[in-house]
């Protein structure tokens, strides 16, 4: 009791945290997640004192943390506005973060021991398991961290002689591999950003972009034992909520249509199937009894999951099933190069590659995806069929060359599924696309054809419109020609009627007509001999100015 004063008088500030909070391992959030595994703690007594060593060292080891991938979320303090979770400071009472602990040690204001570091740490696991859901991916993340500061912690010795934090897995004894994959960059993308994934012709994700893969996101998806449920036979025994639940989290992330769920739902099936395929290779089969597989759960298993499975892979049935697969499994000898690309992306790389754009065919593909890169194939398997591809084409030369991919179907006289271009892709859904591209080429014919005989139906129309108007005018400019025809007659009539009526008055009156003859004359005269006179002038004016 007089140390506990003691502790309380020199360290009044943090005289709560060292006593409550830091030994506190978050009773309510771990009853909140007891399908998740979290590793223990405990923090062991120190001295009160300032101990500059100890927050140098602890330093270091947040520093360490902090340059992890998986840390990035927790490297910075949560920002709700951009997030889009306005609650977020009305559910934590004590935000914190791995920058604000590292800022504060640097400032050498806050902190006195290694003790007020590890209790601020503590904030940051128990903030993320109070406000985040089961089944949220950020608490894998948190596990994730949490196991690995706990791990630089002890071995920073910075417990002393007390008992060290328990760490379920041991770093020194287990061998150091790359682990899960948890893609913080899709966590963080803000409320409403989603990535847009390309897509070929054939319905496949192309052209990924790294840490934004929607393969591995649907990986890692499914390892997460509350969103994709464990306890069925099979991809086809989950039930369609977990499937549903499962889309609407690839929604928040990815611009999907719903053109593309079967490829999702596919991709997802493969990896369920392979997740637990790996559970049952390195925790079920390795031992020889149930008592020793129960013993051994995985880390990312709950125990009930894990006791139904253990329970399941033993029935007679399951080991059936299991005993065929690897007999159907050991007849697969064709090792690839591929690597973790896809034949999608690798088909649309060579075309982008290629002049005229098009992509290669599936000998080409087979050739490209066993071949290593001094040229030599990848195993004897794969060496044989290249053989007898060229066995082939020496054959065909000369002749009419075959239809594409003839010489692969030959070759690898497989029936039902076509090997050669990735996932999903069977003889019965090649020859629906095909039938699907067929009937569009006839729909494009057929909609060219009513677009020209839409076409020759205007120029009907119009020719008919036109046709009318040539009509019309003709009829107006007829009519127009009568009326001037008829005015014309109606003078020429005028003037007969006049001439008529002048010789009647001449002829009863002589000494008119003969003054009418003698003016008849003289202009008759005149008209003979007026080209005399024009000449006569002109040769007039042309000799004065000679």
């Amino acid at each position: 009791m007089k140390r506990k004063r003691s502790r309380e008088r020199k360290n009044p500030v943090n005289a709560s945290r060292i006593g409550g909070d830091a030994n506190r391992t978050s009773d309510a959030s771990l009853k909140d997640n007891k399908k998740t595994a979290h590793v223990e703690t405990m923090l062991p007594f120190q001295d009160p004192q300032c101990r500059k060593e100890e927050l140098t060292v602890a330093l270091g080891v947040v520093k360490k943390v902090m340059s992890m991938e998986v840390a990035e979320p927790f490297n910075v303090p949560v920002n709700p506005i951009m997030l889009g979770i306005t609650d977020y400071f009305d559910v934590i009472d004590t935000p914190m973060d791995f920058g604000t602990i590292r800022r504060n040690l640097e400032n050498g204001a806050k902190y006195m021991n290694a003790d007020d570091v590890f209790s601020d740490v503590q904030y940051i696991w128990e903030n993320c398991y109070k406000y985040n859901k089961p089944g949220n991916p950020i608490l894998k993340l948190v596990d994730q961290v949490k196991e690995k500061f706990t791990m630089f912690w002890n071995a920073a010795g910075l417990y002393g002689k007390r008992k060290q934090t328990k760490c379920r897995v041991s770093s020194s004894t287990r061998k150091r591999a790359r682990g899960p994959t948890y893609y913080t960059r899709l966590l963080g993308l803000r409320p409403g950003e989603r990535i847009v994934p390309k897509w070929n012709e054939n319905g496949e994700v192309i052209q990924q972009e790294r840490g934004k893969k929607l393969t591995s996101y649907l990986g890692m998806l499914v390892r997460c034992q509350h969103n994709a449920l464990l306890q069925a036979k099979d991809w086809s025994k989950v039930p369609d909520e977990a499937k549903e639940k499962l889309w609407g989290l690839v929604l928040e992330k990815f611009d999907i249509g719903d053109e593309h769920k079967d490829y999702v739902m596919n991709s997802m099936g493969n990896k369920y199937r392979a997740y637990k395929c790996n559970l049952k290779a390195k925790y079920y089969d390795p031992y020889g009894t149930d008592e020793e597989r129960l013993s051994n759960c995985p880390p990312d298993v709950s125990q009930d999951d894990w006791r139904w499975l253990v329970h399941y892979w033993g029935t007679p049935k399951a080991q059936a099933i299991s005993k065929k697969a690897k007999a159907n499994r050991s007849k697969h000898v064709l090792g690839h190069t591929s690597g973790s690309k896809s034949h999608a992306e690798i088909q649309y790389e060579q075309a982008l590659m290629r002049k005229d754009g098009k992509a290669p065919s599936k000998q080409e593909m087979f050739v490209l995806t066993h071949t290593r890169k001094d040229g030599t194939p990848v195993n004897n398997a794969s060496r044989d069929i290249m053989t007898q591809f060229e066995e082939l084409s020496a054959q065909q030369a000369g002749k009419s060359p075959p239809e594409a991919d003839k010489l692969f179907t030959e070759v690898m006289n497989r029936n039902g599924h076509v090997r050669g271009f990735g996932l999903g892709q069977t003889r019965f859904k090649a020859s629906v696309r095909t039938l699907v591209k067929e009937f569009a080429f006839v729909k494009e014919q057929l909609a060219s054809m009513n677009q020209q005989r839409e076409k020759q139906r205007k120029e009907l129309e119009e020719m008919a419109l036109q046709k009318h108007r040539m009509q019309e005018e003709m009829q107006e400019w007829m009519e127009e020609q009568l009326m001037k025809m008829k005015y014309e007659m109606m003078q020429e009539f005028q003037q007969y009627i006049h001439q008529f009526q002048g010789s009647v008055e001449i002829q009863e009156n002589p000494a008119e007509a003969k003054r009418m003859n003698k003016q008849k004359k003289f202009e008759q005269r005149n008209k003979a001999a007026s080209p005399f006179c024009s000449v006569f002038a002109f040769g007039c004016s042309f000799g004065r100015h000679c």
